[in-house]
């Protein structure tokens, strides 16, 4: 993991490694504005932020090729919602509980399964997404949009997903939420399994 200079003496370690020189730029540019710019520094930004971006270039088709220069800009996106979570001042990790505020109970399972996936579904072999990475998925969303039954509500899910395995290295797991996500699990298959028993009983 490699740390990038956002200001002098300001240097921040990335959500996600960064291989791609135009993205870290970008990503700069994020950290400083969320934290520096006209009207910022007000805190975390909210889940539909990213996803209105996202979603917004998905229909304009910026997305449909992985060599398009649309790409290294959402490194920017990113950098926003990590410098959302820093103090201007002390440059301190805000106390938040998540990456974003999240505004709707569909995203907030999302975010939960991102994190339940980096933090213990795929230990100990998990490896940080890369700037690569996350192209290679926003490029295989925008090509498969338009075949989703529900394409935003899809797509607002998958994003939170990626924003919750991101939140890892700001945000560690701590056991009360590791607890709380599995037992909300536990609930949500016992309320499925219940569902599908009911549908198959046979009628009288």
């Amino acid at each position: 993991m490699q740390s990038i200079t956002v200001k002098r003496g300001f240097s921040v370690t990335p959500l996600l490694d960064i291989e791609n020189a135009e993205f870290a730029h970008w990503y700069c540019l994020g950290v400083w504005w969320a934290m520096y710019g006209d009207e910022q520094g007000k805190g975390q930004y909210r889940d539909r932020y990213i996803i209105d971006v996202l979603h917004h270039g998905i229909l304009s088709h910026w997305f449909d090729s992985p060599t398009s220069g649309w790409f290294p800009m959402v490194g920017f996106n990113i950098g926003m919602l990590h410098g959302g979570m820093l103090d201007p001042g002390t440059h301190a990790v805000r106390p938040c509980s998540s990456l974003v505020m999240l505004t709707d109970s569909q995203f907030q399972r999302g975010y939960q399964a991102g994190r339940y996936y980096r933090f213990v579904e795929c230990l100990p072999t998990y490896e940080r997404m890369t700037d690569g990475a996350l192209v290679e998925t926003i490029n295989s969303w925008a090509l498969e949009y338009h075949t989703w039954r529900k394409p935003l509500a899809c797509l607002s899910f998958v994003i939170v997903c990626r924003v919750g395995e991101l939140s890892g290295d700001l945000l560690p797991m701590q056991e009360p939420e590791r607890a709380r996500i599995e037992a909300e699990d536990r609930a949500f298959l016992a309320a499925y399994d219940a569902t599908k028993a009911e549908l198959l009983l046979p009628t009288l």
